[in-house]
């Protein structure tokens, strides 16, 4: 390569790496919806993040099908899917799949919006669903929904 070409290919790296950081910046710069907190007793995966049992706070950044999970030793934003509903949640709360000792976050309800935050299944999600049901033919298995309500803080 030329002096001149990789000269372009500096210039046009830098500039990319510091778009990045000021689109970064802005966002963190503005406040998000602080949802709740809650206790989650197990493991579980959000997408493709996977957090440990724990207390967790939720909340939902300005860009709508964000949400933000942080916790004491983890934290990740996660991507959602914004569908209305017609029911109108008393209390922020999180709805979880459960396969055999597997959880799934697959909704997250805004307290008194009709909005749902929808998680879409994933692979790891798919594969646990696959093998629940192979272990239902052959014995009795716990699956089902899991609800937990989110916890708001002092205002």
């Amino acid at each position: 390569m030329t002096t001149l070409s990789m000269s372009k290919i500096r210039t046009s790296f830098v500039v990319a790496v510091l778009t990045i950081v000021s689109v970064s910046q802005a966002l963190h710069a503005q406040s998000s919806a602080e949802l709740g907190t809650v206790t989650v007793p197990f493991a579980f995966q959000a997408g493709t993040a996977h957090f440990a049992p724990g207390t967790y706070t939720f909340s939902n950044p300005p860009m709508d099908n964000l949400v933000s999970i942080r916790g004491s030793s983890q934290s990740a934003l996660t991507v959602t899917i914004r569908d209305g509903g017609s029911e109108h949640p008393t209390v922020s709360e999180l709805v979880f799949r459960r396969y055999g000792n597997r959880y799934f976050l697959r909704e997250v309800r805004i307290k008194g919006t009709s909005d749902h935050l929808l998680y879409p299944e994933s692979k790891a999600e798919r594969l646990a669903e696959r093998d629940q049901q192979a272990s239902d033919r052959t014995s009795i298995s716990a699956h089902g929904n899991i609800e937990i309500a989110l916890l708001e803080g002092p205002r």
